[in-house]
């Protein structure tokens, strides 16, 4: 078993196939104190400041926004977060990735 992590274009899952080439698995980042069963995974911090800049990179590459998932390989979301940019980055740079949250992180038309 292990922590899958998912990012995706809102507008297509096609488009995902550029994203899975990336390493973008957060699993090997996971601390010795990480526990599936806790609201929040606990990731190295020093690495969650480069992953925030690969998600914000995805988030200006796509036409409608992101889709950001960390869960353990049988989990299933159990909350939806709808969250700017700015707020999903906060989240991850500050450690508080829930183990069961689905991010959805939409540009708003203008």
């Amino acid at each position: 078993m292990s922590l899958i992590t998912k990012i995706s274009f809102i507008e297509s899952k096609e488009l995902a196939s550029l994203i899975l080439a990336e390493d973008l698995n957060l699993h090997d980042q996971l601390t010795d104190n990480a526990d599936w069963n806790a609201e929040f995974w606990e990731f190295d911090i020093e690495f969650l400041a480069e992953y925030a800049t690969r998600l914000s990179y995805y988030y200006d590459c796509s036409i409608k926004g992101i889709e950001f998932q960390a869960m353990w390989v049988s989990d299933r979301p159990n909350v939806t977060r709808n969250l700017s940019i700015d707020e999903l980055l906060e989240v991850v740079r500050s450690n508080r990735i829930g183990t069961r949250t689905r991010y959805l992180i939409r540009k708003l038309k203008t």
